[in-house]
């Protein structure tokens, strides 16, 4: 496992991970309620080939977690593109899970020149409403903050759905460390603000939604989209409305995968990636 560096992005102290020191660059996004360590299967195996950087999210992880933060779509993108600056990274490759897919293509548009390519794993946000009940009963005030609070059982539940193997990979350790990183002062109110930003009771919000798909055959970033075909957080008919909106995109649904590729068929993505960026 690398080890973890922190570094200032603004005022806001920010844990990333580095692998590699040759080829191009390639940044890691995780998804909500996630942090660096979903790639622990991952940047050693692209390190190989690209400089890769995996990044705690502002308000996830061990990244600072202002209380006075908005934790928008845009606000979390631009921070992003901060942490590329901040460590000199003028081009990149961007993959993203999830909530980190839904950035990853934020990032496309705010600064197109900037993206190199786009990977897109089981993107959050981009075609809608459908989403997990759990996420759309977190929405809702007072009940959130009580439904939400850190504890064992409801996050082995929980994360038992993200996988098409739960018993493989929701390990008492997995849950343990889940639970320690939510726990953290600021943790669940970065999280219920992420999620608020772009979800609500009903499931995705549909204007969100909408604005991304007028804007979407704006992104010509060349874009490969991964998505598990047991994935329970985001359908992977999802996936059609990239299809449909951007010009430059492949689609790859996998069987027996869930809503977490690159841990659950971690070979198998490590692979793509690599065959993916080593084709541009």
């Amino acid at each position: 496992m690398p080890k973890d560096q922190f570094i200032d992005i603004g005022a806001i102290k920010t844990r990333y991970w580095q692998a590699g020191s040759n080829g191009s660059a390639v940044v890691l996004l995780h998804g909500i309620a996630c942090s660096v360590l979903e790639w622990e299967r991952n940047v050693e195996a692209l390190g190989a080939k690209h400089r890769v950087f995996a990044v705690d999210l502002l308000g996830f992880g061990l990244s600072d977690k202002p209380e006075d933060e908005t934790y928008t779509i845009r606000r979390l993108s631009h921070f992003v593109l901060d942490f590329m600056s901040a460590l000199g990274i003028d081009k990149v490759h961007v993959a993203g899970n999830s909530l980190g897919g839904r950035i990853a293509l934020d990032c496309a548009l705010i600064a197109p020149e900037r993206m190199a390519s786009l990977l897109l794993v089981d993107p959050a946000g981009v075609d809608g409403p459908s989403t997990l009940f759990e996420f759309r009963l977190a929405t809702v005030p007072v009940l959130g903050e009580l439904f939400t609070r850190p504890n064992r059982l409801g996050t082995r539940m929980l994360w038992r759905k993200a996988f098409a193997d739960p018993a493989t990979f929701v390990t008492e350790d997995m849950v343990r460390t889940k639970v320690t990183l939510a726990s953290q002062p600021g943790a669940q109110s970065a999280f219920l603000k992420t999620l608020r930003s772009f979800v609500g009771f009903r499931g995705f919000r549909m204007e969100a939604v909408a604005e991304l798909h007028a804007a979407l055959p704006r992104v010509l970033t060349p874009t490969l989209v991964v998505w598990g075909a047991n994935d329970q957080f985001v359908p992977p008919a999802h996936a059609e409305a990239l299809r449909r909106l951007m010009p430059n995109v492949e689609i790859q649904t996998w069987e027996r995968c869930g809503h977490a590729p690159q841990i659950e068929c971690s070979q198998k993505f490590n692979a793509a990636a690599l065959d993916f960026w080593a084709q541009l």
